[in-house]
């Protein structure tokens, strides 16, 4: 090598290159690799240079080699570095599917080489949250999870306000209903039938290709029929359920929900927990839970599910005021009910009077035995009526007995009316929730768990007596008698005020007087009833037609004492009843 020459100068090299070697050592961006590289392989070819030329040299030239090639070595180290790290760097998302973001969820996050595209692939899981009946849950075969059962949940270490660190909301959004189910659980909600229906998770696995830019943390997946269910199951009340326009809002219990609409995603819910809000009292946590039933969902949509057994309808659809006249129409072909109901709101435009009575005859019963949890949702406007009122069950007490009475000589009652005045007598004198609605509606979820399964059992023995009937004659006895009962109870509004103007009403007994007035008004309508019924081609006597009747007028207070839905005037304000083309709909919504 000459004095002269540079050190990065080999011999045989064109001192005029030495600009190239700066522009790769300080060109353009992202040639800082290559430069690396064209260094480490310079230091080696000088090495190699050193060693030939030095091999009989002395001891200074074989340290110069020896550096030489220390320097070229670390080069390459370094080289190598950056092109993992540029390798790894293609893995996106990688960052955001770790445990400050995902907690235990992140112990699923992997990464996937794939050969075709020289890249790392970012394969993340999240659940989808999922409301499934009881038999799915009992097959974890197929990996649908009850959350209760979810242990990951209990982590102390998980925070449960997702708007103070990184965490995705849809984690506390499962703590939660955590909380909520374990909550369940220990106060016997579901029962010991299989009609419960379960929040469940089940995990999915997906990547982080298919997640879009303005997205920066994994998304949980669930789908609008089942949000819709959850949220009303937390205690909070739908204040804007615009799907339609990406609109979804909900509050109360100590959560709320938001949502944003992200562009090729869909819908996206937010979730922040609310604390000193009263979520974390006990006993309001219990009295806003409701029958965690598929049934008493459907409700929340405006569907009642009748009992198959008696009613071969698949279901009553009532969430709106144009599915409420469909509905009458379907009772009452001559349309005459559904005319009188839109006179009634021509004056009272939020009530149906006398409709509303097909929530207590038409439904199922949905409070699960030996359960204490009886709340429901309203499905519709206006939903008490004289089945739930005090007038009506003191109203209907009192005549019972004037019948029984006026039947004592010629032929004497039935054994069927005897049985439900004696079991009326006893539910009166031992509990007096009985009759009295303002005290059975204050204990709401803490109703005496004896007293609802003995009412309980007498709805099952007049569900044995309609079956029984049924066998007698021609099917759909109990559907019709209710058809004609509804077609004439939509009346008793008009016609009680018409009576209290014309100084035409009974004993009202200390109460309102036009609720009391319509209640004798219901049994002024039974001799139409039944004449209404043999046209339909039931054969009946008056005597069986009234027995019968009385039966059902039974059946619907029963229904109503196992069962609490909050009055439309105490609700907070926002939507009761969605729209029931919602009910059971798989369209996805994200949880961010």
């Amino acid at each position: 090598m000459k004095s002269g020459q540079s050190a990065l100068q080999i011999e045989g090299e064109n001192p005029g290159e030495t600009p190239k070697l700066n522009r790769c050592l300080h060109g353009s961006p992202g040639s800082s690799r290559r430069a690396v590289i064209l260094l480490s392989t310079l230091g080696a070819v000088l090495a190699v240079r050193v060693l030939v030329m030095s091999s009989s040299s002395s001891s200074t030239e074989t340290n110069l080699s020896v550096a030489a090639l220390a320097v070229a070595l670390a080069a390459l180290i370094i080289a190598l570095g950056q092109i993992l790290g540029q390798y790894f760097g293609t893995a996106d998302g990688y960052r955001r599917c770790q445990s400050s973001v995902m907690g235990p969820w992140a112990k699923h996050t992997r990464l996937a080489w794939r050969w075709t595209q020289f890249r790392f692939e970012t394969l993340f899981t999240t659940p989808q949250i999922l409301v499934q009946p009881a038999y799915s849950i009992q097959k974890p075969a197929q990996g649908v999870v009850w959350v209760g059962h979810c242990r990951d949940l209990e982590s102390k270490k998980v925070s449960r306000d997702g708007t103070v660190n990184e965490l995705v909301c849809w984690l506390p959004f499962l703590q939660a209903i955590y909380s909520h189910e374990t909550l369940l659980s220990e106060s016997k909600a579901y029962g010991s039938t299989a009609s419960a229906s379960y929040i469940a998770i089940q995990d999915q696995e997906r990547s982080w290709d298919f997640m879009p830019s303005d997205i920066i943390r994994p998304t949980a997946l669930s789908c609008v029929g089942d949000v819709a269910v959850i949220v009303m199951r937390l205690g909070m009340i739908w204040t804007d359920f615009r799907l339609e326009d990406g609109l979804m809002r909900a509050e109360g219990n100590g959560h709320v929900i938001s949502s944003t609409l992200a562009r090729s995603l869909g819908v996206v819910l937010h979730y922040m927990h609310v604390e000193g809000d009263g979520s974390s009292d006990r006993n309001q946590i219990t009295q806003a839970t409701y029958i965690p039933t598929r049934k008493a969902d459907m409700m929340m949509f405006g569907i009642i599910s009748p009992p198959y057994s008696l009613i071969s309808e698949k279901h009553f659809t009532i969430g709106h005021i144009d599915e409420i006249y469909a509905t009458m129409d379907r009772l009452d072909p001559s349309r005459r009910a559904s005319r009188k109901i839109r006179d009634v709101r021509g004056i009272e435009p939020s009530c149906t009077f006398g409709f509303s009575d097909l929530i207590s005859m038409g439904s199922d019963m949905l409070r699960q035995r030996g359960s204490r949890i009886i709340r429901l949702p309203i499905p519709s406007e206006y939903c008490v009526g004289l089945t739930c009122h005090k007038e009506g069950f003191v109203v209907f007490y009192c005549r019972l007995k004037q019948y029984i009475a006026e039947r004592t000589l010629p032929g004497d009652a039935s054994d069927q009316i005897k049985w439900i005045c004696g079991r009326y007598e006893a539910l009166k004198e031992q509990y007096p929730e009985w009759e009295d609605e303002a005290l059975a509606n204050e204990q709401r979820n803490s109703r005496n768990v004896e007293f609802l399964d003995t009412v309980q059992s007498y709805w099952d023995s007049t569900t044995k007596y309609f079956l029984e009937a049924e066998n007698d004659k021609q099917k759909g006895f109990y559907y019709n008698l209710m058809a004609m009962h509804i077609s004439h109870a939509v009346n008793y509004w008009g016609d009680a005020w018409s009576n209290i103007r014309n100084n035409k009403t009974r004993d009202h007994f200390g109460m309102r007087d036009w609720v009391a007035e319509g209640a004798h008004l219901y049994w002024d309508y039974v001799p139409h009833i039944c004449t209404d019924m043999r046209k339909r081609g039931f054969d009946f006597d008056d005597e069986r037609i009234y027995e019968a009747w009385i039966t059902m007028m039974f059946r619907a207070f029963c229904w109503w004492r196992c069962h609490y839905m909050i009055p439309g005037e105490d609700m907070p304000s926002g939507q009761r009843t969605l729209p029931s083309r919602y009910w059971n709909s798989k369209q996805p919504v994200y949880i961010g």
